[in-house]
């Protein structure tokens, strides 16, 4: 059970209409105070109810300010592009828009600090669309932690596993997914169990709709205790852990990617996206990704070790990578 929880943040925050407002409202004690900030705004287009932690430590507050602020700013940028498009003469459509987003806190302990978030957002259709976020922390410094640092390589096949025998378990024998749906949403890929939080004797992976089942399922959650995974975490949490053995490095990029954590972030990231570029291309497409990924490895190890210009190279192979 989390060590510490918080129930709906909806009563907190006061309505505002017409403008963005910002408060904190405490939400209880515990080796971390945490405190809820609120983002709020009314239009005759589209409502922001969007809930997020703050405890006062700048390593653990600046990554979920920053996510939850730009998901406000892309909202309404989206929203007014949409409505201004629709235009006066009556073809406006009969719904408005909504942004809502509230947060749990499922473990405080003074070792770890994790914090689960739901987001929902309307923008028309049947339904709206629901998004997982999830941030854990080793404390006290708030040492953001990502869960190819926590486990061995040998692990992830172990947690796919487990997690799609789970699933099949709380489903039975139900046809809202298949094998091929399993398949992709939880096979042995890191981003598969991206959103997850590490509890003091479980591991807790979270799936939105459609990853592993049709929407009507609704989010998927599976439990994995610890003890099943014995023997496959880590000893040393912080250490940089990119998309390849780091036992086999050998050329100066390498062992550069190797020697810093946020090389080997942005590593894992890239290798993540080439991987979701591939599952969806055709032949012809995967040939062509494929060429390209080999010719930007070429030209990244031409940076040698330096860590400026693997960074440029990072980010810009991620934003051909997502289209960005």
């Amino acid at each position: 059970m989390p060590a510490f929880s918080i129930g709906s943040r909806k009563a907190l925050a006061a309505a505002t209409v017409g403008f963005l407002a910002m408060a904190g409202g405490a939400l209880g004690a515990g080796p971390v105070s945490v405190e809820a900030v609120s983002i709020q705004r009314s239009t005759d287009d589209y409502s922001i109810d969007v809930q997020y932690a703050r405890t006062g430590i700048a390593s653990v507050d600046e990554p979920m300010a920053t996510w939850a602020r730009q998901l406000v700013d892309e909202f309404i940028e989206q929203a007014d592009d949409d409505f201004a498009s629709f235009g006066d003469d009556g073809d406006r459509p009969p719904w408005t828009y909504s942004l809502d987003l509230d947060f749990e806190v499922e473990r405080n302990d003074g070792e770890v600090l994790a914090i689960d978030f739901d987001e929902g957002i309307f923008t028309g259709g049947a339904h709206p669309n629901h998004g997982i976020q999830t941030y854990n922390f080793l404390m006290p410094d708030g040492w953001q932690v990502y869960l190819p640092e926590i486990f061995k390589t040998a692990a992830l096949k172990r947690i796919s596993e487990l997690t799609i025998a789970d699933l099949k378990r709380q489903w039975g024998g139900d046809s809202m997914s298949d094998d091929d749906w399993l398949a992709g949403g939880a096979g042995p890929q890191w981003d598969n169990f991206s959103a997850f939080l590490l509890l003091a004797d479980e591991l807790v992976i979270r799936f939105p709709p459609y990853q592993v089942a049709a929407y009507a399922a609704g989010p998927q959650s599976v439990t994995i205790p610890l003890s099943e995974l014995q023997g496959l975490m880590r000893k040393d949490w912080r250490t940089p852990v990119p998309s390849f053995d780091c036992a086999k490095a050998g050329t100066a990029t390498e062992k550069a990617i190797c020697s810093d954590v946020t090389l080997a972030r942005l590593d894992r990231k890239v290798a993540a996206a080439y991987q979701w570029k591939l599952r969806y291309a055709d032949e012809a497409e995967a040939k062509a990704v494929r060429a390209d990924q080999r010719a930007w490895l070429e030209f990244r190890d031409t940076c040698g070790s330096s860590m400026l210009c693997l960074t440029a190279s990072y980010d810009d192979r991620l934003k051909v990578l997502s289209g960005g």
